[in-house]
């Protein structure tokens, strides 16, 4: 797979009136010789800029900045520009907007850098393309968060339930983009399995109703000889009985199911109003502010009057359509009292015709009257053809679930157990070969045996070797996308590898893994205090030095913003 590379990144504050613009190479060193003046900054504006949401402090938020970034992808170039959470990318000179980071763009930027790992929507449970942050987690160590937590790079992460598993197995290559090919099929077929399931479940619902007018079988087999001898006169006059009682039948269990699905919809309606007066009543009393971040998805929702206005608009909708179908339920109400009146006329016309031609001696030892005949073969004509719909579905349904089983096989061929042992092995070797460099073996690499074992790592160690073997983890993880290949490599980003107040030989040794274990033809970006034990990268890298006037120059703006506005 080829590299995504960084190339020109350019911030701009319209509010505050100042810009900038900064190159990056193959190996570059963001630094400075006093803290807060914007090295962490600057390397979350990289990844800002493809969408993912970084963790700013509240003073670079007022700024209100657009970003846009120049990269290539296998010596293509390409440009994306961010503003709050509308993003555009540039391919080929086109420009193509859009509205949010999830979606379409995430779908787009997902298919430049071949990362074809799904995750499934908490809401609908269907599988989709997780938005750039997760396929950026393995290139980039943040300051504040990475060194005391592993993948826990990004903020929002947890909109997706138990994703880490998935993603750390994709980035190592333990899972390919043919399995979520069939992870697909299988979504697919579970979600037609869960449709005709429920629709057995309605064939159920109406067969009882069904057997509550039933009279036993019994009447149809005693009589059914002495109904033949009758005259063609009144086997006519049954058979239009039979087939308009049946049609009755059948009206009325449909009736009576989609009275049961009001009134679901109508409790509801019911909770929906409930909650929408109580998220009036939160927004009003207990949130102050003008905007409102979503914990899970990220985005910015405001909360101003005109907000809080569409929350009674849609109150006042929810009541209407909970008003529409309360009277939608009278109807339902009113057409199974119509329903019964009819069914009680056909019942006096079989009443007729049974005092006209019953046989008083069959009567007598059965209790069989017309009405039990006509009704017992109307009714089991209706289950006949019901009973046969479920059987076919019923089929269908086993035949989904044993395409759904075939499916996790096949999965699990794509990786077998030796593979997976060869895998892991892999990342073990490379894990311990950079614990080595670092000199950190007093972290014990018996509990660590896997890609999946970062957890364990953070508790291993006093707090300096720790750093030295998260460091050697996220490496090793780095290592692992590189041999694979799933996927196109992005630059690897280190903000300030020097935690814990390394010793000098420590913080040399980390500089000699940086420098000799990640491969010529990956970027490189380092954020780091001036130091004299940089010097062996000083000498190879491009400097960005960054002085107390942080990041933003009035003296670009005009420049950066005729950029911007051509763009």
């Amino acid at each position: 797979m080829p590299n995504l590379k960084f190339r020109q990144l350019l911030v701009i504050s319209n509010s505050a009136k100042s810009a900038n613009q900064f190159q990056f190479q193959r190996l570059t060193l963001i630094t400075a010789n006093n803290n807060s003046v914007g090295k962490s900054t600057l390397a979350k504006l990289l990844f800002w800029g493809f969408g993912c949401e970084t963790e700013f402090d509240t003073t670079w938020k007022g700024f209100d900045c657009s970003t846009i970034i120049k990269f290539t992808i296998d010596e293509k170039e390409f440009e994306i520009k961010r503003y709050k959470n509308n993003i555009s990318l540039k391919e080929n000179g086109v420009i193509t907007d859009f509205p949010k980071i999830t979606g379409d763009f995430s779908m787009k930027f997902a298919d430049l850098v071949g990362f074809k790992a799904l995750l499934p929507n908490q809401s609908t449970g269907e599988l989709e393309t997780p938005p750039p942050a997760y396929y950026f987690l393995p290139f980039y160590i943040d300051q504040k968060r990475s060194w005391s937590k592993a993948w826990d790079n990004f903020d929002n992460l947890a909109q997706y339930k138990g994703w880490k598993n998935t993603i750390i197995k994709y980035h190592v290559g333990l899972l390919t983009s043919e399995y979520f090919e069939l992870e697909i099929e299988k979504s697919i077929k579970k979600n037609n399995k869960n449709i005709i399931s429920s629709e057995i479940a309605k064939i159920d619902s109406t067969l009882e109703i069904v057997e509550d007018f039933l009279p036993s079988e019994r009447i149809t087999t005693v009589v059914i000889d002495d109904f033949n001898d009758l005259t063609e006169e009144i086997t006519q006059d049954l058979k239009n009985l039979t087939e308009k009682q049946e049609y009755i039948l059948d009206l009325y269990s449909n009736t009576q199911v989609a009275k049961s699905q009001l009134e679901h919809q109508k409790q509801f309606a019911i909770k929906l109003v409930e909650e929408l007066d109580k998220d009036y009543v939160f927004a009003v009393e207990n949130i102050f502010e003008d905007h409102l971040n979503c914990p899970l998805c990220g985005t910015m929702y405001q909360n101003s009057i005109f907000e809080k206005s569409f929350i009674l608009q849609d109150k006042g909708q929810a009541e209407i359509q909970l008003e529409q179908i309360e009277k939608d339920i009278d109807k339902a109400n009113n057409k199974l009292s119509s329903i019964s009146i009819e069914l009680n006329k056909i019942r006096l016309e079989i009443d007729r015709l049974n005092s006209k031609y019953i046989k008083q001696e069959v009567s007598n030892e059965d209790n069989f009257t017309f009405v039990n005949l006509i009704e017992s073969i109307g009714g089991q004509s209706i289950k006949k053809s019901i009973n046969e719909s479920r059987n076919t579905k019923l089929g269908i349904v086993k035949d989904l679930t044993n395409a759904i089983s075939l499916a996790s096989k096949s999965q699990k061929k794509l990786c077998s157990p030796e593979d997976i042992e060869d895998i892991e092995a892999d990342f073990n070797k490379f894990f311990s070969d950079y614990i080595k460099v670092l000199d950190a073996q007093a972290v014990n690499l018996s509990e660590i045996n896997s890609s999946l074992s970062y957890n364990k790592i953070v508790k291993e160690g006093g707090a300096a070797e720790n750093s030295r073997a998260i460091l050697a983890y996220y490496i090793a993880i780095f290592s692992m996308v590189n041999k694979y290949k799933n996927e196109v490599v992005s630059p690897l980003v280190i903000d300030t590898p020097n935690q814990q107040e390394q010793s000098d030989n420590n913080y040399s040794n980390i500089v000699k893994l940086i420098q000799d274990k990640i491969p010529k033809n990956n970027q490189v970006i380092i954020c780091a205090m001036s130091n004299p034990k940089l010097k062996p990268l000083e000498e190879k890298a491009h400097i960005i030095e960054l002085d107390n006037s942080k990041l933003l120059d009035d003296k670009q703006y005009d420049e950066i913003k005729q950029i911007f506005d051509t763009w």
